[in-house]
């Protein structure tokens, strides 16, 4: 999983969660929520992050400590005395589906579901308010979807390809000066999995 993220001071070296804790701590809709709003402004308070999200202060300040617990946010730099804004610390962050044992295999199996539709909360919204963003964006924009028949080692080999596309601008995350005009955040989101053998499957 790649994010973008429009600051300065980010680690280039991915974050790897293997941690359970940490699995089940991410598995929780508000700290994506909050990774966004991050993302988008650079730096918030909790204050400023409730007013975004409509979560109380309380509440975001809370998550935002749990998301520093396991390294994914810090404390930015600054001379205000009354509260503390948080920036986010990571471009990349990674975890993987197979897991040692029962309990990290339950945990990465609801952070994966929480993720997935966090995902899809945001693509629904793109699809609400497509039209304000204007005709080149909307153009530019794709959602596509295709099935084939493929070997595993196969699927492995396209997943790497997409995940080079996808990574092809990944300079423009650290480095404001390789922004071009006109350029903003856009998210980059790609699935490819097994279907059932009996090409169904109970929605769920």
């Amino acid at each position: 999983m790649f994010l973008r993220m429009p600051a300065d001071q980010l680690r280039d070296d991915p974050l790897r969660i293997d941690d359970p804790s940490a699995m089940r701590a991410l598995a929780h809709p508000l700290k994506w929520t909050l990774m966004d709003v991050l993302l988008t402004e650079g730096t918030a308070t909790s204050t400023r992050c409730a007013e975004v999200t409509g979560e109380s202060q309380a509440n975001c300040s809370f998550h935002l400590r749990q998301l520093a617990r396991y390294g994914l946010v810090e404390e930015a730099p600054s001379t205000s005395k009354k509260e503390r804004p948080w920036r986010l610390t990571t471009v990349e962050q990674s975890w993987s589906q197979v897991q040692p044992d029962q309990e990290r295999t339950e945990a990465v199996t609801e952070l994966e579901r929480v993720f997935v539709q966090h995902e899809f909360a945001t693509l629904m919204r793109w699809v609400r308010t497509a039209a304000a963003y204007g005709e080149p964006w909307q153009r530019a924009s794709m959602r596509a979807g295709a099935i084939t028949w493929l070997t595993p080692a196969e699927l492995a080999g396209l997943r790497d390809e997409i995940e080079t596309l996808m990574l092809a601008y990944r300079e423009r995350v650290t480095d404001p000066a390789q922004r071009p005009e006109g350029a903003r955040l856009v998210r980059l989101f790609s699935a490819a999995y097994p279907l059932p053998e009996d090409g169904a499957g109970k929605a769920g």
